[in-house]
């Protein structure tokens, strides 16, 4: 999950994508399908219906359809339909017209009645499901006049009873009003292979958006999906439809919000909302993989975009990530450690954190995650990668991949990005390549922190390790809220400083949680065990900074 700058990919080599010269190109078999099928009297020929002629020259046709507007007003005014619209099957009217039902997924490709008129070729029976096939994925692929994109032998092995079909079975959109559902599909893994792919999308947003809640459906083959957003301006420089990992796009994208199989929810705190300005568009990047190795594994994506109404906000979250790239794993058995610092020194305001991840692969075996001081050592540990996924019980090993730990700070847990984090990752190396490094497929490694925040106040001067004038705000906050056994303290000192904390009930009574002691400045948390005996109730706790003071009221039950 994560900038996850690329995550992994792609064993095969892309020979259904890479353009290559040939007489047997995958639109002259387009065009021959359509020659074959769609010139008799009573079709697209002279004399026929002369909205375009199909006896035409591959050049002549291809002209006649590729970004081309229907003559159906309403196909063309409705739903911003090209005849073939490259990279999108269900806005490309020409295909939905000869699709016959051929995708499960009927609500995209369903012509619309009665404006749209009757499925194609007129008078007779369907094109044959290979054939259909064969036109949306050259769509899938960008629809270009020449070069051969599509793998044949895939589609006729996958319809010829060697086929396995990656879908999420409950895929419903949202209900309307309510957001938006993303599709690509279908998409062919062969068998044995594992395969990423880029796929620019731009589902035509018309006005600014708040998304408090991002669904993803995705086969149980995915490795990885992750949606990133380009940059204002970037996304002409790549082409419509799938690209190959070699076409990448993270120059031209922020930080991406990432993802792995079956149903995966970022339902978003309230009060926040990632926001997506008008007429943003997306580079989806997915990883996914074919065990079988005999048949052939056809992949539909599903993401449901949830919104609210502008406004509602009071902030936007946020995506960052700290990839390592120069980690290298002998393959000698031993476990090895990289450690890093994860800072900006650019920032200029707190950051506030709500979810905090890692990311290796499968030679991972610990990530952790400190507070950083001001001089560079590690503080408080606020992230053991020995934890479930939600973080709630060491569960006495590491999980890699997609199913890493996450935890959640509820409030969040404010940092001041200048000084951040230390994170370490370790790895064992017993069967993969000597060494093993960063890189993009399975075999290779990664090593990625991430999280999502938003932003809070604005930072002070950061002041020297000797520093010890106190004039700061303080920064505090006490959680959970309510409470039982533990309290976790998150404070940001801007010097150093003499900190103490004490709890105080409703009688005046004084718990002495911290006694004072002397602190460099850095981002602090720190945990604290509460006496079982202690009295149910409300409680104030009080955090004295250099005689400065900051109170939080908690209940303890």
């Amino acid at each position: 999950m994560f900038k996850i700058y690329s995550l992994t990919i792609a064993l095969f080599a892309f020979n259904c994508y890479i353009l290559q010269t040939s007489a047997q190109g995958t639109f002259t078999q387009v065009h021959q399908i359509l020659q074959t099928n769609c010139a008799g009297a009573s079709c697209h020929q002279y004399g026929g219906n002369p909205s375009f002629d199909v006896t035409g020259s591959e050049s002549t046709v291809y002209n006649q359809l590729v970004n081309i507007n229907p003559v159906n007003p309403y196909a063309k005014d409705s739903a911003r339909n090209k005849l073939i619209a490259p990279g999108y099957p269900d806005r490309s009217y020409l295909f939905r017209k000869i699709a016959h039902g051929l995708n499960e997924n009927n609500s995209y490709l369903a012509l619309k009645q009665p404006h749209e008129g009757m499925n194609m070729p007129d008078g007779g029976g369907a094109l044959s499901k290979t054939d259909i096939e064969l036109i949306r994925q050259w769509i899938l692929f960008g629809a270009p006049l020449n070069g051969t994109v599509v793998d044949t032998a895939l589609i006729n092995k996958y319809y010829s009873g060697k086929g396995i079909d990656g879908t999420y079975p409950s895929h419903n959109p949202p209900a309307p009003g309510t957001g938006y559902q993303f599709y690509v599909g279908k998409i062919f893994i062969p068998p044995a292979t594992e395969t990423e792919y880029y796929i620019k999308h731009d589902p035509r947003i018309t006005e600014n958006l708040e998304v408090d809640n991002i669904v993803t459906m995705m086969p149980a083959a995915t490795h990885h999906f992750v949606l990133f957003t380009f940059l204002p301006g970037q996304s002409g420089s790549h082409p419509e439809g799938l690209r190959p990992l070699s076409a990448g796009s993270h120059g031209e994208t922020g930080d991406g919000i990432g993802s792995g199989p079956n149903y995966r929810e970022f339902q978003l705190p309230a009060g926040t909302a990632y926001f997506w300005p008008a007429n943003s568009v997306f580079d989806f990047n997915l990883h996914i993989r074919n065990n079988n190795p005999d048949s052939v594994l056809a992949a539909d994506l599903y993401v449901n975009v949830l919104t609210q109404p502008l406004g509602t906000a009071t902030d936007y979250m946020r995506v960052r990530n700290f990839p390592v790239f120069t980690i290298s794993i002998p393959q000698d058995g031993q476990e090895h450690e990289f450690e890093e610092a994860a800072i900006d020194t650019n920032e200029t305001k707190i950051w506030k954190i709500w979810m905090l991840y890692s990311h290796t692969h499968r030679y991972g075996t610990d990530y952790d995650i400190w507070l950083r001081n001001l001089n560079g050592t590690k503080g408080a540990q606020i992230y053991e990668g020995f934890y479930n996924q939600d973080y709630t019980f060491n569960q006495g090993f590491y999980a890699w991949g997609v199913d890493v730990a996450i935890r959640y700070f509820t409030p969040f847990l404010e940092v001041d990005p200048r000084l951040g984090f230390v994170h370490r990752a370790r790895y064992k190396n017993t069967s993969g390549p000597d060494p093993v490094t960063f890189g993009d497929t399975s075999l290779d490694e990664m090593m990625v922190m991430g999280f999502q925040y938003v932003y809070g106040d604005d930072l002070g001067a950061l002041p020297s390790a000797v520093d010890n004038t106190s004039t700061a705000a303080i920064r505090f906050n006490v959680f959970p809220n309510p409470a039982s056994r533990v309290l976790h303290l998150n404070y940001i000192l801007p010097e150093n400083s003499d900190v103490s904390v004490e709890m105080t009930n409703i009688l005046g009574e004084h718990i002495v949680l911290l006694e004072k002691h002397s602190k460099a400045a850095g981002n602090y948390l720190e945990d604290v065990y509460l006496d079982s005996q202690l009295s149910t109730g409300v409680y104030q706790i009080t955090l004295n900074v250099n005689g400065s003071i900051a109170t939080k009221r908690i209940v303890i039950e």
